[in-house]
Parts: structure tokens; sequence; C-alpha cells
């Protein structure tokens, strides 16, 4: 075998490449579509998750969305912050699977399980401190107290919205959209079911929205660990022996998914703000503000789908180049000596 052979044997086992007859690998269109359209529907479901809770909690009243749209945004920038370690378990996995480190790619996971772990007590802590955090922004008493209720579960429950980001990230990392997309689905029918049951049987108004959130997304972990520990990622990937913490793995994804998780997070800070000054302005607005920032993810979400398979497919493209430049290096002293 020569060492021209090489890059391209591994090559075309890698997602959306194919060999043609002259030996040549090209872009595999179907493959390519058979990545993104799931990541495209992931992110068509988020877009239901969202609305859903908006029309749950718009059946309650104008001032209860309002109270939610003065604190949604903000409960987004907090997750980005503290959870961003979550964010760099994609880039990670799709790495690892592109050199074939398997086990690597489940150490990746748990390892940033074990960050979100460690993020846990923070959440906690900010999730009941609400009011104090709000304090500055002048809402009015009946908003204030409504963004509280809303603030406290999901800010708190947002250890597992992070674990389960992670999660998904490793699905799509590896090229198995089609689980992250069973996940979300599942996430999606459990967060309908409990916000009716949270608020119309149980009456428990805007907490309830948000505790049927932090729950869906708990169901929606534990489906995903459970995928994850059996087969064939038992076998293939290690996932059941790899979850011992290790300090310079958790360093090098602190490194990479922290400035991950900040950048959007300081985007959406000013959204928060403006979302803020809408309700401090009036219900109806702060409310109106909040359905039509929920409306306009329709037109960027289905993208950013096609864009994180993109994402995953170069970086499945840039291992395997690596390590074919390894090989050849390691040949070619090989046949030297």
């Amino acid at each position: 075998m020569n060492t021209r052979s090489i890059p391209i044997s591994v090559a075309g086992a890698l997602p959306a490449q194919k060999i043609d007859a002259s030996g040549i690998a090209r872009v595999d269109q179907r493959a390519v579509l058979a990545l993104a359209l799931p990541l495209m529907a992931n992110s068509a479901i988020q877009i239901v998750l969202n609305l859903t809770d908006m029309w749950f909690i718009g059946h309650i009243s104008t001032l209860a969305l309002a109270g939610v749209a003065a604190v949604q945004w903000l409960v987004l920038v907090c997750v980005l912050t503290l959870g961003g370690t979550a964010s760099s378990i994609q880039t990670l996995a799709a790495q690892a699977y592109g050199s074939r480190r398997f086990a690597r790619a489940s150490r990746s996971v748990w390892i940033g399980l074990w960050a979100t772990l460690c993020a846990a007590p923070l959440f906690v802590l900010i999730g009941a401190s609400g009011p104090l955090i709000l304090a500055p922004f002048g809402l009015s008493p009946q908003i204030d107290t409504l963004a509280s209720e809303f603030w406290l579960p999901r800010i708190g429950g947002a250890t597992f919205g992070v674990a389960v980001w992670g999660m998904l990230g490793f699905f799509n990392g590896i090229g198995r959209p089609r689980i992250t997309l069973i996940v979300t689905l599942v996430t999606t029918l459990a967060n309908v079911l409990l916000n009716y049951l949270f608020i119309f049987y149980w009456h428990w108004g805007v907490a309830g929205s948000g505790w049927a959130t932090t729950v869906a997304q708990a169901v929606g972990l534990i489906l995903s660990l459970v995928i994850f520990l059996r087969a064939p990622f038992s076998s293939r990937y290690k996932s059941r022996l790899t979850w011992h913490p290790h300090w310079a793995p958790l360093r090098q994804q602190l490194k990479l998914g922290l400035p991950t998780g900040l950048l959007p997070a300081a985007d959406l800070l000013g959204i928060s703000i403006f979302q803020m000054m809408q309700v401090r302005l009036g219900t109806v607005g702060g409310a109106a503000t909040q359905m039509a920032m929920m409306l306009t993810s329709i037109a960027y979400m289905p993208g950013y789908g096609i864009a994180s398979s993109g994402t995953t497919r170069a970086l499945f493209r840039l291992r395997c180049l690596q390590m074919s430049k390894g090989i050849s290096k390691y040949k070619a002293a090989t046949e030297q000596s």
C-alpha cells in the first residue's frame, strides 16, 4: 500500500465522503443531506419547544407572559456562561471520531458532565437569588414576582438542560443526528404534557412552566444516558469505562468551552436588557415583544442546523487529514530506516 492510498482509505470511511472510480475522494451530497436534515428538524423542534412554553404561559395571562419575557433571555445568558463546557463536547467528539479515537470521544462526554455537576451549586444559588438579581432592573412588583417564580426552576434546574445539551453534542459530533432528533422529540412531548399538568391541573402558574421544562430536560438526559451506555456505544466507544474524571482533559474542555459559551451570551445579554426595557414600558408591549422574538426564531433556527452539519463535517475532515499525514510520515521514516 503506497502513502497516497492511506488518506483515501481514511477519507472514504468518513461521513459525507465517497471514493469515485478514479480513487478520488468527493463529497457525497446524499450523506450531507442525511446529516443536515435531522439537525434542521432538531432545530425546528426547539422552535416548537419555545412556542409551546409561550402558548401555555399566554393562556395564564398577558401579565404572566410579560413576566417570563423579562427573564427568559437572561436565563439563556446564565446557562451559556456557566454551561459553556458542554458546548465543547461536539467539537472534541467530532475530532476524536475523525481520528478513530472512539474512547476519547466518549471521555469528552463524561468530562463535560463532571464540569456540569461542579457548576450545579452555582445554578441553584443563582436560581435562589432571583429577587436580588432582578431588583436593580426596576420591574413592577407583579412582574418581578412572576419573573422570580419562573427564574427559580429554570435556572436552578438548568444543570439538566446543560447536561443533555452536551450529550446531544456528542451524538451530533459522531454523525448520529437521528438520535439527537429522537431525544429532542421526546423532550418536547414531555414538556407539552408537563406544562398542561403543572399549569392547568396542579395550578402552579408561571412556576409550573419552569418546572415543566426542567423535568422534561431531565427526561431527555436520562434517555440520552441510556442510549449512550448501551450498545453499540458501550462496545465501540467504551462509554461505560471512560467516566473517571481527569484534570487535564477537564482543563482543555474549560479552555475551549467557556469562550464558546461567552460569545453568544454577550449577544443575548443585550437582547435580555432590551426585553426588560420593553416590559418596563408596558405589560402588553413586553408580551408582544416576546411573541415576536419567539416567532423570529423560525427564520434562523433551521439554518443553524445546516451550519452545525457543516461544522461537524469540517472537524471530521480535519482530523482525518491530520491522522493520514501522521501515518504517511511514520511510513516514510520506516522506509528510510
